[in-house]
């Protein structure tokens, strides 16, 4: 009796210290799921409360997108006009006060010219355009140099009562600038079509008497407005400084710039009622031109319903509440003996991380080095592979880039290649020398490559702001550098520069330009930005490096970046050289060749039809954008090969024959098929619907459930048979795979 009078407060402490557990883990889960219930209800509301505000947002950031887009394209044609005044012949035509010789010889002359200028009919969406000469009453056209009478009755075939307002649309002031319905003047034209007339004399320092009309299809205008269907309800307007209409999309006619202009936009849009329909109104006005747009949208009905769907939410959230707090009670019981156990192999998981972080630290450097040689090489494949790489380097705030070639020599002058510095034993030790003073005069993390011998090439980054005076910054730490090295080591320091990009997918081009600025050092200027070279308009830029380049974007079906490369070419040639007739046309031979290359290698299952087709076009008219579309063209047939599914395929298969070795990684993976690792799990998922480790762990647990079931092997080995290094990291496996553990399904 007295032992068991002894033992009962025992039992009573040990029942008591339990309950306290099983309190504070009840409370602990308790608060949990009330914050979550809580944190869903608020962000609910606050959702419902937003989405008027957010679908607003949406539509002026995309009107605004489209406005900059459209004012784009208003540039692009005021560009045109100037490059025609600068033409010497344009000049004397436009001046004739008569039709005598050598009028006409002129004008057929500049005729002839402008049917290679393909600058505006590449980049606008063009029908046609025309010059029109008030003072001969000529018209001009890259086909035709005729007298607008002609042009009026033979070539747009109209009554000579039309021509008359035609011609007051031609001439009177209040015409130009403005997209004029071309249904008003030129019935033929229908409302398929808009009149754009620029008056040249707008634009020079002297008389210029000409004018310059674009004649633009209205459904490639409404394209570049994502808020405008012509098919739709909604519509657009746009109105200059003075209140006159510049342009109109599916206008209704009470609607009127004063109209417009008197709305109160003040909550950032404003509603109008015309015809018994209710227009919600945007507004945005450009600082470049000071146009005013207009644009409606539909207006904004998500809330219907919302009474219902909050108490359905309200309902559903008491419930999960009922639900939670069962399964709070149950997992508190049921954790609350093998805490301690749980804790021990936590802190087994952890030294298990930090090692595992040690090692991902150690090859760091190596892994930065090789994505920066990929991306200054052109070798990245895609859009994804790139946002990895720049992820991985920390450098995604950054708004520009840009790449410093360097070049270094020891005893300047002298011819012994192999000769080494005063005190510097080996070359190893010299390429450590610079290196440390690259990290110390540019900072770090510093990321750059050595393309070659006694040659380094730095990936610079920085915001916006910074790339203003980038180039300025970089001279200054250049001959800082330069005179540290050359005090110290006797060595001679030339470096050059690229011009800045926005996108680290074209950083290749920098890297290019870097390489080709520093051809133009001398010991007088060891430092030389690219665009302060001078472009020699009698030789045509077309490099090695490009052609090789548009090959491989072409054959990896990278259409983004074979665009890019004829964007180069394009600015390179036509806009900074302005090259001559017979020199662009040796450059788009040059161009033709390199795809007649990559014709020839074509898999053999490509399309035929498509083949046929893109052989004929390479017979057409050489023109910039023949090239560039017989580019686009090849990488359509390109990517279409199935080389992807061949790799995933053999990928598979190695991972089946390799699953036992623990070091099986992407790393080790991507090492052995010589491919990126974002690009080797973005396939992988792709092919398979599930990601590598998903894949590795059900082919490990598989094997691990048939040597349970059909072996005698001790589950001590078991965990290293299927390539596992660690007891515990399988156990956890095995049990969120089958739900017990090894040892439990043996016994079963």
């Amino acid at each position: 009796m007295i032992f068991n009078k002894k033992e009962a407060p025992n039992d009573t402490n040990y029942t008591s210290h339990n309950n306290t557990l099983m309190l504070k883990m009840v409370t602990s889960y308790s608060i949990f799921l009330l914050i979550i219930l809580v944190l869903f209800i608020f962000l609910y509301r606050s959702t419902i409360n937003n989405a008027r505000d957010s679908y607003d947002q949406q539509n002026e950031t995309t009107l605004i997108s489209n406005a900059e887009l459209f004012e784009s394209d208003l540039n692009i044609m005021e560009v045109y006009c100037r490059q025609l005044l600068q033409n010497d012949t344009f000049r004397k035509v436009m001046n004739y006060h008569n039709t005598y010789y050598p009028f006409t010889e002129m004008g057929n002359e500049l005729q002839n010219s402008l049917a290679t200028n393909v600058y505006a009919e590449a980049l606008l969406p063009l029908k046609e355009s025309f010059v029109y000469f008030p003072e001969t009453d000529y018209v001009l056209n890259p086909t035709y140099f005729i007298s607008a009478k002609r042009f009026y009755n033979w070539i747009q075939k109209y009554s000579s009562t039309e021509k008359e307002l035609w011609h007051s649309y031609m001439t009177e002031p209040e015409y130009k600038n403005r997209f004029l319905p071309m249904d008003q003047f030129m019935p033929n034209y229908s409302e398929k079509y808009y009149m754009y007339i620029i008056d040249l004399n707008d634009l020079y320092y002297m008389d210029a008497n000409a004018k310059v009309c674009f004649i633009f299809e209205q459904d490639k205008m409404a394209d570049l407005f994502d808020c405008v269907q012509m098919d739709g309800d909604n519509f657009l307007v746009v109105t200059a400084e003075d209140d006159s209409t510049v342009l109109t999309i599916n206008t209704p006619d009470s609607i009127s710039a004063e109209m417009l202009d008197s709305l109160d936009f003040n909550k950032g849009y404003a509603q109008i009622r015309l015809n018994g329909q209710t227009f919600t109104l945007g507004k945005y006005t450009s600082d470049n031109t000071n146009y005013s747009y207009y644009f409606s949208f539909p207006p904004y009905k998500a809330t219907g319903g919302l009474g219902g769907t909050q108490l359905f939410f309200i309902l559903l959230a008491m419930s999960a509440l009922v639900i939670g707090g069962s399964l709070v009670y149950y997992f508190s019981r049921r954790n609350v003996q093998p805490i301690i156990e749980l804790g021990q192999e936590l802190q087994t998981a952890v030294e298990v991380q930090k090692n595992l972080q040690e090692v991902v630290d150690s090859q760091r450097p190596i892994i930065c080095t090789s994505y920066v040689r990929q991306l200054l090489s052109g070798t990245a494949t895609s859009e994804d592979e790139v946002a990895y790489m720049e992820n991985y380097l920390g450098i995604t705030a950054s708004s520009y880039y840009n790449v410093l070639y360097i070049v270094y020599y020891n005893n300047f002058g002298d011819n012994v290649e192999n000769a080494l510095p005063g005190g510097v034993e080996s070359v190893e030790e010299l390429e450590k020398i610079i290196e440390s003073a690259l990290e110390n005069f540019f900072g770090t993390p510093l990321f750059y490559f050595s393309p070659s011998d006694r040659t380094y090439s730095v990936l610079l980054h920085c915001s916006e702001e910074e790339g203003k005076d980038l180039i300025l910054k970089i001279n200054n730490c250049i001959l800082r550098l330069h005179d540290y090295l050359l005090d110290t080591y006797d060595i001679w320091l030339f470096a050059g520069i690229g011009r800045n990009t926005d996108s680290l997918m074209n950083v290749w081009e920098c890297y290019q330009q870097a390489s080709e600025a520093v051809s133009y050092t001398t010991k007088n200027y060891i430092f030389f930005p690219y665009e302060f070279i001078k472009k020699d308009s009698n030789v045509f830029y077309y490099p090695p490096e490009i052609s090789t380049k548009l090959i491989h974007f072409i054959s990896t079906g990278n259409t983004p970046q074979v665009l890019e490369m004829f964007n180069l070419i394009h600015q390179e040639n036509i806009e900074e050289r302005t090259l001559p007739v017979n020199l662009l046309k040796y450059l788009l031979s040059d161009i033709r060749n390199t795809l007649l290359k990559a014709r020839f290698e074509l898999p053999q299952d490509a399309d035929p039809e498509a083949v046929k087709v893109l052989d004929e076009r390479f017979n057409e008219h050489l023109t910039f954008k023949l090239c560039e579309d017989l580019a686009l063209s090849l990488c359509n047939l390109f990517g279409n090969k199935e080389d992807d599914n061949t790799l995933s395929s053999t990928i598979e298969k190695y991972i089946k024959d390799n699953y036992k070795d623990p070091s099986l990684g992407l790393n080790k993976i991507s090492d052995e098929f010589q491919i990126s690792e974002s690009y080797f799990s973005h396939m992988f998922k792709e092919k398979t619907g599930v990601n590598f480790s998903t894949y590795l762990e059900n082919i490990r647990m598989t094997e691990a459930a048939r040597l349970i079931q059909e072996t005698d092997i001790s589950l001590n080995e078991l965990y290293i048979a299927v390539g596992y290094n660690n007891s515990n990291t399988f156990r956890r496996a095995f049990k969120k795979v089958y739900g017990v553990t090894p040892s439990a399904m043996r016994e079963k």
